[in-house]
């Protein structure tokens, strides 16, 4: 009923689509031009989130009208009650009424740019991929308004093709996707039956056709900024440029010279005592536009290119420090092709040259699969190494249903006259059969010597690894009190090449969602015993018995007032001895311009082991406390004001010490000595926005970390004196316009 119900959807669709070439519309939010009135109201949608695939008829309504400069749409939702108020910075997710739009310009369901916008008229933007991946580091210029009613609010949007990048032919089809969270039952409601998390969603985008004119646009985006360090009593100002340039629709250049990588965003503070290096995503400009083609990722965190390599620290120089002098990038779309190379330049150090990094993708798309070919390299004079990274990676959409994803890479490292590669690969599947079983693997091989940090991110090498999760849900449960119920399953399999055996992981869950609009989540995860090769920097592994935790999740439902959660997790670890893990948080909205959270979390282990040197560790009573406070203000359309302040702090008191033997047994040593530690960063930020991509922004800033060998001291005199300890302490201003 619903594939046939869907059909005549879809035939209205093309009938009924509306393409004009000249418009006089008004963005306005009131849909009462004479064009809307010509223009067909689409009503039929489906539940997608609980995944019934029930039609309805009431819940929203579009309209669309094509022309050869870009798409207007016009979209109502229904309501029934008081929506509510959540202040909060653009290009972040909202927890409110929205609609969200997504456009497949090429129509080859690889991925498609996303378009949201909440009845208060914050807006993000992005691209999800078929990876189910979604990237809100991707920003460009388009127009709306938003207009509220006693039972109904409206958004007016004008999106233009020059906006986005893509190779169609002069007249061609591209596929949309508009969907609708309505808060009154918590549920998503879309103009197709298919949610992102399913293999068909881009298949069963709605198609239309469309002529296109082939304009080329230029993008000037100069910037004028000043840094104020109070520690080091200095001053420094820096000017410098970036230029976009459109010759067609299918292609873009870029470059920067002195670009703007000024921080104006904060990132979150991390304390990390792991072999496993943080991961940041990127909040560059420029290094964020037009960068979906160059996205290549795989299991364990694999990404081919992490632009926040360029211009930052040298993975493996610990001692390089250097910014980014010059970058230029070019990438072309076609048809079924796809081609792009990006490439930039460091500036000189003190211990010589800065660094240089090449990166070069080719793709090819043939239905709803995809092949691609990357080459990357980066020379690093200060240590006379070269890396150069190969791949090749396949993503083959078996069916609607059911799609693999193949990736092969060959690292080469040249370094001081010696030479060093190594291979990886991996195999993902997916497969949503029926609309309440989703089956997903991994199956991946990354060489012990596989070196790809250069440019590029892995979360660790030397595995072979299986990974299997199986989910089952009943989205639609006849129960007075459960609305929806999911059950998970995961199991993980892995060795390294040195043929020791590594922890295997078995995991169930179950999720609840009542008809209170409360979320449950309890889990339960068995580790097996096995060696720990990371925790000694690549030194002798180490044998470590099974362990096992339990885990306890709970949401309220979005009040008009805020949420709270809490999240509880017990079991055992190190040794085998007892931890937990607690985390709560809380979220207000004490008015329509001001929004306050608070999340706070207290992890405390009577076995926590660090590694010290070499093949030595110790085990610690360790507690570890944090907090975070955010503020959002909006002070009217164009101004937001938010504060950020973070805070973490640890004690560990010493219990034993060890050397890790060849065979992994860990042989008692004299006791290391305790420590505590402190670390907290404040931001207060002003930002006035002059349009959509230019803005003035004044932020001060400061940061602080404190050690205490001892450990001394109590946890309210380690906050107090993470403060006072400034390691940095700046006042920046910023503004970036744009021509």
């Amino acid at each position: 009923m619903i594939q046939n119900r869907f059909v005549i959807y879809i035939f209205f669709h093309f009938i009924f689509v509306f393409n004009v070439y000249a418009l006089d519309l008004t963005i306005d939010g009131v849909l009462d031009e004479k064009e809307w009135h010509l223009a067909t109201t689409i009503t039929d949608n489906y539940q997608v989130i609980p995944q019934t695939l029930a039609l309805q008829n009431s819940n929203f309504s579009y309209q669309i009208i094509t022309t050869k400069t870009g798409l207007f749409i016009g979209l109502k939702a229904n309501t029934v009650s008081a929506l509510r108020v959540r202040t909060q910075e653009n290009d972040s997710v909202f927890s409110n009424d929205h609609f969200q739009l997504m456009l497949d310009m090429k129509n080859n369901a690889q991925q498609s740019y996303v378009f949201a916008i909440n009845h208060q008229g914050y807006y993000f933007d992005g691209i999800y991929d078929v990876d189910k991946e979604l990237d809100l580091d991707w920003n460009t210029q388009w127009e709306y308004k938003v207009k509220s009613y006693d039972n109904s609010w409206v958004a007016e949007v004008f999106i233009p093709w020059q906006a986005m990048s893509f190779g169609i032919e002069v007249q061609n089809q591209f596929g949309l996707y508009v969907s609708h969270f309505d808060e009154n039952t918590n549920a998503t409601y879309a103009s197709v039956p298919a949610n992102q998390q399913m293999n068909s969603f881009f298949q069963l985008f709605s198609k239309y056709s469309t002529t296109i004119v082939t304009e080329s646009s230029f993008d000037l985006f100069p910037y004028v900024s000043f840094n104020r360090d109070v520690l080091q009593d200095s001053n420094n100002g820096s000017i410098g440029a970036e230029v976009f340039w459109r010759p067609t629709k299918g292609q873009r250049l870029s470059a920067t010279v002195n670009p703007d990588f000024g921080q104006v965003e904060s990132d979150e503070l991390v304390v990390n005592f792991s072999a496993v290096e943080n991961f940041f995503s990127e909040k560059r400009p420029f290094l964020n536009d037009n960068q979906s083609l160059f996205n290549v990722t795989g299991p364990e965190t694999l990404t081919l290119v992490h632009s926040p390599r360029i211009g930052g620290n040298a993975f493996y120089d610990e001692e390089y420090d250097s910014e980014l002098n010059s970058a230029l990038k070019y990438t072309v779309d076609f048809d079924n092709y796809d081609f792009g190379i990006m490439s930039a330049f460091e500036n000189t150090t003190s211990r010589g040259d800065g660094r240089d990094f090449l990166a070069m993708r080719g793709q090819y798309s043939f239905g709803a699969s995809k092949l691609g070919i990357s080459i990357n390299h980066v020379n690093t004079p200060t240590i006379d190494r070269q890396s150069t990274v190969l791949s090749t990676d396949l993503h083959f959409s078996i069916s609607e249903n059911s799609s693999l994803n193949l990736g092969i890479i060959k690292t080469n490292i040249e370094e001081e006259n010696s030479y060093e590669e190594d291979i990886g690969w991996w195999l993902r599947g997916s497969s949503d059969i029926s609309e309440q079983h989703t089956h997903e693997f991994s199956l991946f091989s990354y060489g012990d010597n596989l070196q790809l940090n250069d440019i590029g991110f892995v979360k660790r090498v030397n595995r072979k690894q299986f990974e299997y999760e199986y989910q089952y849900q009943i989205p639609d449960l006849e129960s007075t009190f459960i609305r929806e119920i999911v059950f998970a399953f995961e199991t993980e399999f892995k060795t390294n090449f040195q043929d020791e055996k590594l922890p295997h992981v078995f995991g169930a869950g179950v999720e609840l969602l009542i008809e209170d609009e409360f979320e449950y989540q309890f889990s339960l995860e068995m580790i097996s015993s096995g060696f720990d090769d990371l925790i000694t920097r690549g030194n002798h592994s180490l044998w470590l018995p099974s362990s096992q935790n339990l885990e306890f999740e709970v949401a309220s439902p979005e009040y008009l007032w805020g949420q709270y959660e809490f999240a509880l997790t017990v079991g055992t670890e190190g040794f085998d001895d007892y931890f937990y893990d607690m985390q709560g948080s809380l979220a207000q909205q004490f008015s329509e311009n001001l929004h306050i959270s608070l999340a706070v979390s207290q992890y405390n282990s009577d076995s926590w082991l660090d590694w010290n040197e070499g093949n030595t560790i110790s085990e610690f009573n360790f507690t570890e406390q944090s907090v975070e406070l955010s503020m959002d203000y909006q002070v009217d359309d164009n101004q937001e004001l938010r504060i950020k302040f973070e805070a973490v702090i640890g004690k560990a008191t010493s219990l034993n010490s060890f050397v890790v033997l060849q065979d992994g047994s860990a042989q008692p040593l004299t006791n290391s000595d305790d420590f505590s530690f402190a670390e907290n960063a404040f931001q207060l930020r002003y930002k006035y926005s002059l349009s959509k991509l230019t803005a003035f922004y004044l932020s001060y800033g400061f940061g602080g970390e404190y050690e205490d060998e001892l450990a001394k001291f109590g946890k309210r005199n380690l906050y107090k004196r993470a403060i006072h300890a400034k390691n940095a302490h700046n006042l920046f201003a910023k503004v970036r316009l744009h021509f």
